[in-house]
Protein backbone atom coordinates (compact mmCIF):
# COMPACT_ATOMS: atom_id res chain seq x y z
CA UNK A 1 0.00 0.00 0.00
CA UNK A 2 1.18 3.65 -0.45
CA UNK A 3 0.34 6.46 1.41
CA UNK A 4 0.71 10.47 1.20
CA UNK A 5 1.62 13.09 3.68
CA UNK A 6 0.37 16.73 2.68
CA UNK A 7 2.39 18.95 5.37
CA UNK A 8 2.52 21.58 3.37
CA UNK A 9 0.26 23.39 5.94
CA UNK A 10 2.64 23.02 8.72
CA UNK A 11 6.01 24.42 10.41
CA UNK A 12 9.42 22.52 10.86
CA UNK A 13 9.71 20.27 13.07
CA UNK A 14 6.41 19.50 12.85
CA UNK A 15 6.69 18.06 9.28
CA UNK A 16 10.09 16.03 10.22
CA UNK A 17 8.36 14.56 13.72
CA UNK A 18 5.34 13.45 11.66
CA UNK A 19 7.15 12.07 8.85
CA UNK A 20 9.61 9.90 10.69
CA UNK A 21 6.58 8.25 12.71
CA UNK A 22 5.21 7.12 9.41
CA UNK A 23 8.20 6.20 8.16
CA UNK A 24 8.71 3.99 11.23
CA UNK A 25 4.96 2.39 10.45
CA UNK A 26 5.99 1.95 6.43
CA UNK A 27 6.25 -1.70 5.35
CA UNK A 28 8.82 -3.28 3.06
CA UNK A 29 8.40 -1.82 -0.57
CA UNK A 30 5.90 0.36 0.44
CA UNK A 31 6.23 4.32 -0.90
CA UNK A 32 5.40 7.10 1.13
CA UNK A 33 4.68 10.60 -0.91
CA UNK A 34 5.30 14.07 1.38
CA UNK A 35 4.15 17.44 0.13
CA UNK A 36 6.09 19.95 2.02
CA UNK A 37 6.28 23.78 1.62
CA UNK A 38 9.46 25.62 0.24
CA UNK A 39 10.24 26.49 4.23
CA UNK A 40 10.99 22.73 4.89
CA UNK A 41 14.50 22.10 5.12
CA UNK A 42 15.44 18.89 2.28
CA UNK A 43 18.76 18.04 4.03
CA UNK A 44 16.63 17.11 7.23
CA UNK A 45 14.16 14.71 5.21
CA UNK A 46 16.85 13.23 3.10
CA UNK A 47 19.12 12.53 6.08
CA UNK A 48 15.85 10.76 7.72
CA UNK A 49 15.62 8.63 4.99
CA UNK A 50 19.52 7.44 4.68
CA UNK A 51 19.30 7.52 8.78
CA UNK A 52 15.83 5.08 8.67
CA UNK A 53 17.58 2.70 5.49
CA UNK A 54 14.69 4.38 3.65
CA UNK A 55 15.42 5.41 -0.54
CA UNK A 56 14.56 9.13 -1.31
CA UNK A 57 13.52 10.40 -4.27
CA UNK A 58 12.92 13.87 -4.85
CA UNK A 59 10.91 16.02 -6.67
CA UNK A 60 8.29 18.61 -6.96
CA UNK A 61 5.53 20.95 -8.31
CA UNK A 62 4.25 24.14 -8.69
CA UNK A 63 5.20 25.60 -4.93
CA UNK A 64 5.74 22.01 -3.30
CA UNK A 65 8.55 20.03 -3.04
CA UNK A 66 7.50 16.40 -2.88
CA UNK A 67 10.01 13.42 -1.26
CA UNK A 68 9.22 9.45 -2.10
CA UNK A 69 10.21 7.24 0.78
CA UNK A 70 10.17 3.32 0.14
CA UNK A 71 11.17 1.12 2.39
CA UNK A 72 14.29 -1.11 1.14
CA UNK A 73 13.73 -4.92 1.39
CA UNK A 74 17.02 -5.35 3.12
CA UNK A 75 16.07 -2.22 5.87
Amino acid sequence: MDYQLDLTAYRCPLPLLMTKKALQQLKQGELLKVLLNETATLNDFILLGHTMGVLVEQGGENEKMQLIFKKRKDA
